[in-house]
């Protein structure tokens, strides 16, 4: 008896502990479900545009003309009319090798020739009244045209035992100074017209066949961030480098003022394509998976996962080439973190 009150006793708490548990107006089975948190998105309405590929290129500057001046006589350098940094004109004196030499050999042929001269006239008047032969004759000319040829000689090494610049331009280097002696091919000068420039760089084997010449490229220099050259592309090598497996190419860039010089750093930008009427998404917009690429699709208020495929681009804009319509919105911001088929919110779009 004892026993079965103690029992009694103990479920007592138990019932009370129930009853309390539901509401006064008895819908504590109905419990209220929180609405889904819904994730902010940027969207995007597509349309077809326009939309232009380039090829950028590093490239470095050199002169088109851009050359060192040796001296073809050896001897000492007696005069040096130019330095560095002076500005010459075709044709201007530069300097000169001793020319003593040269002179007296010069004075000695031409007293040859005129000796040969007096004797082939001598020859031509007996010949006449053939009191000579006809070989005695010839003999007479070709020792003429003999001694003709010491003095056109005589008069070339006169000629070039002086320095003249080939073109106008700018005196970058002298290597040697007056009365040093100078050897036969022995360097004297640098002469450099950056009037004209070339700009020099490689392309690919899959650029290389976008490449036409006489195309025109636009070109930044970092010694200039404020302005746009622009350069003709004048030619592409029809053979790949053998180690790098890249193509030689060149363009040429007008320079009146000379502001651009030698072994300058540019980016050349030049056309490869243009596309019209494309779908166009900024590359922020794709989402990469180990299956490919995808964006999300706004239907309604569910964001939709597509695969895509994507083609040419540029500064941060790709044409899809597949995968979406016209006038499809499609998320460009806040799609990182989604699943397909979540509800979202378009806090704002563009255009």
């Amino acid at each position: 008896m004892l026993k079965k009150m103690l029992i009694m006793t103990m479920a007592i708490p138990f019932v009370v502990a129930a009853g309390c548990s539901g509401s006064e107006d008895g819908g504590g089975d109905q419990a209220a479900v929180a609405p889904p948190r819904l994730s902010n998105v940027e969207v995007l309405t597509v349309e077809p545009t326009n939309l232009k590929e380039y090829i950028v290129l590093s490239a470095y500057s050199e002169a088109v003309r851009d050359v060192v001046l040796s001296s073809e006589q050896g001897g000492k350098l007696l005069e040096v009319r130019a330095d560095r940094g002076d500005m010459v004109s075709r044709g201007a004196v530069l300097a000169r090798v001793g020319t003593d030499i040269y002179r007296a050999r010069l004075k000695e042929a031409r007293a040859g020739l005129k000796l040969k001269k007096a004797a082939l006239k001598k020859a031509d008047a007996l010949f006449e009244r053939e009191s000579i032969s006809a070989m005695q004759r010839l003999r007479a000319q070709v020792e003429h045209d003999a001694a003709e040829a010491q003095v056109e000689l005589a008069e070339t090494q006169l000629e070039r035992s002086v320095i003249t610049a080939p073109f106008s331009g700018r005196v970058d280097e002298r290597y040697v100074d007056q009365d040093e002696m100078v050897t036969p091919g022995g360097q004297v000068f640098r002469l450099v017209d950056n009037s004209r420039m070339k700009l020099i760089s490689e392309l690919a084997e899959r650029e290389v066949t976008f490449a036409r010449e006489g195309i025109t490229a636009a070109v930044h220099f970092d010694a200039f961030a404020d302005t746009v050259f622009h350069a003709r592309l004048t030619f592409v090598a029809a053979t790949a480098d053998a180690a790098s497996r890249t193509f030689r190419c060149e363009f040429g860039l007008d320079n009146p003022n000379g502001e651009v010089r030698g072994g300058m750093h540019a980016r050349v930008k030049m056309l490869k394509a243009e596309y019209d009427n494309a779908i166009v998404l900024p590359q922020t917009a794709l989402v990469e998976t180990e299956n490919g690429r995808n964006v999300f699709v706004l239907d309604g208020r569910v964001a939709m996962r597509r695969a895509v495929k994507v083609g040419a681009s540029n500064e941060g804009q790709v044409v899809v080439s597949q995968g979406l319509r016209a006038g499809e919105q499609v998320i460009v911001s806040g799609q990182r973190d989604l699943v397909d088929g979540q509800q979202v919110r378009a806090t704002g779009g563009k255009d």
